[in-house]
């Protein structure tokens, strides 16, 4: 309980815990706050012991996404989270490091990844999702260094890299609302001229019960360098569109106030009319690529297999508003340096790392047929489009070389010449020749002759285009028909595209390392944080906020007889 909902050890000490603990088990004996801290190390020691065990003796790769963050003592962490399939073709997920970081140097980064993975046995890396920090570059550069050197690279670390889709996502959406439209700087200063004071928020929700919209929680104010924010007040501002006419009816200072505001296009002035329809054009603009970035920020889920068409929907999505500048002109603008950043980014299959496309052929709805078509659609000129599909087709042959190599080695390792020879007794030469020739015979009525599986596969028919189509219960199925190609698909559909993984962790430790707890070690952290996500496994994340539309109804006194009866109850 400490551990998995982030309490202080002091927890067991509290009068509240005390009294709850003589009610339900009062020969219970409470621990201290030492003793709760040993524990919670101890307990975190023994799961690690077991993990590793795991990781020791698992022959696939593992795929990894880090990032930094600060906590509130200025102390630097590196967060690096494992992503594998198991045998049951479970997508998993496992923190294996919150640690200190020396520095936000490339080579302090790359050693720090290094110290971790030989402190946890884990020797083959098949990719690592980063940001687009050029430490990062500088980073992997090292650790390709370093696996060259041990001799267990994977097709020369040509898969290794891979940059955050979410993040270059935020930079194309960023760039595009760099010189934001009027009609958002209209939302942005309304709501934070609502925001700024008790008693205007106060009127606003009695005229949002006036125009029954219920609930509480509704403005929110955007980070101006966080699209998603603008998103999300455009989103919440325009559910309230009619509080915010009735407000300038009754409220003088609001117009007055907004009018004296003023940029290098002019006054900014009061939300319009036209305002309106702008946000929610926007709105329906900026939402597909806030849904996107939802999608492949998931940890349950495969995300590499998504890439293709979701962002290529983008990419048509954007053209489109491109060519309607005469429909609304600023969307048309924000659309074209769009379209420029995704370019430099996605604009050329040789500066990605082809993971990104090989995903889409390991998904048997699609294989090379959707990625022709893709490729060629998005990249109609000059066959360009064509080119990229087959570098995509020739990178995804020479990887499946190598998983075929393993496999065969495996096997050559695994065969037995003893269940061989009774065999050869009991049937003979003659008999073994017949068989062998037969072999032969079956091949060439087939068509079958050095059809590697990878061949195979790709000759089959595709699965049926469900959009809830279960792609590792798939490959589970299918594996005994293809166990090299399968042990290629497990590395390949376990690289996340996101390093939100990663970055979920710092929320809890925000949350463990607050001002009250500042003063826990950095050993002490990582072993709450590791240990905690060990326990919640692969379980979905429970929402962490109260039930706003209860905590009005709390506050409106809809249910405070209810509250104050049970507390009467309890207190007798």
């Amino acid at each position: 309980m400490i551990t998995v909902d982030e309490l202080p050890f002091k927890f067991v000490e509290g009068m509240g815990f005390k009294y709850f603990m003589s009610l339900c088990c009062p020969r219970f004996n409470i621990p201290s706050r030492r003793t709760m801290t040993r524990d919670c190390f101890g307990f975190y020691g023994e799961m690690k012991d077991k993990l590793k065990k795991f990781f020791q003796s698992c022959e696939g790769s593992v795929c990894l996404t880090t990032d930094a963050w600060t906590s509130n003592k200025q102390d630097s962490f590196m967060c690096l989270t494992a992503h594998f399939i198991d045998q049951d073709w479970k997508l998993r997920k496992k923190i294996i490091n919150f640690g200190e970081l020396k520095g936000h140097k490339g080579v302090d980064i790359a050693e720090g990844i290094v110290d971790c993975l030989d402190g946890w046995g884990i020797k083959k890396v098949f990719s690592i999702t980063v940001d687009n920090a050029s430490s990062n570059d500088t980073a992997v550069a090292k650790l390709k260094e370093v696996f060259n050197a041990r001799g267990i690279s994977i097709c020369d670390n040509a898969f290794l890299h891979m940059r955050c889709v979410a993040h270059i996502l935020n930079l194309v959406v960023s760039d595009g609302l760099g010189d934001i439209s009027l009609s958002v700087k209209r939302f942005r200063e309304a709501v934070r001229f609502i925001r700024n004071s008790p008693e205007r928020l106060k009127r606003f929700h009695e005229f949002a019960a006036v125009q029954k919209i219920e609930g509480k929680r509704g403005l929110c104010l955007d980070v101006p360098t966080r699209w998603n924010s603008t998103f999300l007040m455009l989103q919440a501002a325009e559910r309230f569109e009619k509080v915010f006419m009735m407000y300038e009816m009754y409220d003088e200072q609001f117009r007055k106030d907004l009018e004296s505001k003023k940029d290098r296009h002019g006054i900014i002035g009061v939300p319009e009319k036209t305002d309106w329809d702008n946000a929610r054009r926007m709105m329906g603009f900026l939402g597909r690529f806030y849904d996107f970035t939802l999608k492949i920020s998931g940890s349950h889920y495969t995300t590499s297999n998504l890439f293709l068409q979701e962002v290529h929907s983008l990419y048509h999505l954007i053209n489109k508003w491109v060519e309607e500048v005469e429909k609304d002109y600023d969307l048309s603008v924000m659309a074209k340096k769009m379209k420029l950043k995704y370019e430099k980014y996605w604009g050329d299959v040789d500066k990605m790392n082809k993971l990104l496309y090989i995903a889409t052929v390991m998904d048997p709805r699609y294989k090379l047929g959707f990625l022709e078509y893709g490729l060629k659609r998005v990249y109609p000129e000059d066959g360009k489009g064509g080119r990229m599909a087959e570098d995509v087709r020739k990178a995804t042959f020479e990887l499946f070389a190598h998983y075929e190599q393993v496999w065969r080695s495996k096997q050559h390792k695994g065969a037995s010449t003893a269940t061989l020879t009774p065999i050869v007794e009991e049937c003979g030469n003659d008999v073994i020749d017949v068989l062998a020739e037969y072999k032969r015979h079956r091949e060439q009525i087939d068509g079958a002759v050095n059809k590697s599986e990878l061949e195979r596969y790709l000759r089959e028919a595709d699965e049926p285009m469900e959009m809830n189509f279960d792609v590792l219960g798939w490959w589970k199925v299918n594996c005994s028909r293809f166990p090299a190609l399968s042990m290629m698909a497990k590395d390949v559909l376990a690289a996340p595209i996101s390093t939100v993984a990663s970055e979920s962790a710092f929320s809890a430790g925000g949350r463990i390392l607050d001002d009250f707890r500042s003063s826990l070690t950095p050993r002490i952290v990582e072993a709450l944080i590791c240990s905690s996500d060990w326990i919640r496994g692969d379980s979905r994340p429970s929402l962490d906020e109260e039930d706003a539309e209860e905590v009005d109804k709390i506050d409106e006194g809809k249910i405070l007889k209810l509250a104050l009866h049970i507390y009467i109850v309890i207190d007798f």
